[in-house]
């Protein structure tokens, strides 16, 4: 069953492991420990894109800074394994004017951030939601000014669970998801990200057939999930959403780091990993 569910729609991979991945551990990578972890991701795991870092402040997070991640794209972007592999790179930009800094070297595809917790999204960025949204149709008119064929991926965070709240209504899930798909049609890709690895599959299984019910496109969504002590809820997530046209979906080179440490105050949930992925389908 997996195989001509795969055969119809082809599985696209997002590799997060320099930015998610590496912002959740203490040490301070440098720009060339970066760019040999991109350079055996391109080559070993070839992901349809990868998200290479972040523009933001280095006290908030000293691996992401602006000019370590500015660099790293500079190298990655002009290395041969670029050229021979085409891939999408993507720079988180959390606001307005990390986005302006980054269309000013250059960077093409942008990852942007909301939530459907509003004391999330105000430890996690300092902005409530309805800041989010207001700041949201400046963030795309910058984008797309400066390129036309840009590409933006929009983090839905919490699509299940709070870190400092708890569980969230479906309803409530329902209507945020909605508007961002209703509101922005020029992002690229909704990625539903289960924050605390806590997303059942029955959840999940209501908000898709929501969608379903609501005719939207698939190929508009992603999913970015976190490791589950019952592994049977990852499988019957993935396959499900690869059954109704949703294919790319979050990885991590390493299966033992990734997670918003900024919110998540226990042992954080880590990145599903290239391995899980291929397991699972």
């Amino acid at each position: 069953m997996y195989s001509s569910i795969l055969k119809n729609n082809p599985l696209r991979l997002f590799d997060v492991t320099l930015r998610d991945g590496l912002r959740s551990v203490s040490k301070v990578y440098s720009v060339s420990e970066k760019l040999q972890i991109a350079e055996n991701i391109l080559m070993r795991k070839r992901p349809s894109a990868i998200e290479i870092g972040s523009i933001v402040s280095h006290k908030l997070a000293p691996s992401m800074s602006s000019c370590n991640s500015l660099e790293l794209f500079k190298e990655v972007s002009s290395t041969y394994l670029y050229t021979l592999n085409p891939v999408d790179i993507y720079i988180f930009t959390p606001n307005l004017k990390s986005l302006e800094i980054a269309c000013k070297h250059n960077i093409q595809n942008f990852s942007f951030s909301t939530s459907v917790s509003n004391m999330f999204q105000m430890k996690n960025l300092n902005k409530t939601i309805h800041q989010t949204k207001q700041e949201l149709p400046y963030m795309i008119n910058t984008v797309h000014k400066d390129d036309p064929e840009s590409k933006i991926k929009l983090y839905v965070s919490c699509v299940s669970t709070c870190p400092i709240t708890g569980k969230i209504s479906l309803h409530e899930i329902m209507n945020e998801i909605m508007f961002y798909y209703d509101t922005f049609d020029k992002i690229n890709d909704i990625c539903l990200s289960d924050t605390c690895g806590s997303l059942l599959f029955r959840d999940f299984k209501y908000i898709i057939d929501e969608l379903t019910r609501r005719n939207v496109d698939f190929e508009r969504f992603s999913l970015h999930l976190h490791n589950q002590y019952d592994r049977q809820q990852i499988k019957h997530i993935l396959t499900y959403a690869m059954k109704i046209g949703i294919s790319k979906f979050d990885v991590s080179e390493v299966s033992h780091i990734g997670d918003c440490i900024t919110t998540v105050d226990k042992q954080p949930a880590v990145n599903l990993d290239y391995e899980q992925i291929y397991e699972c389908l």
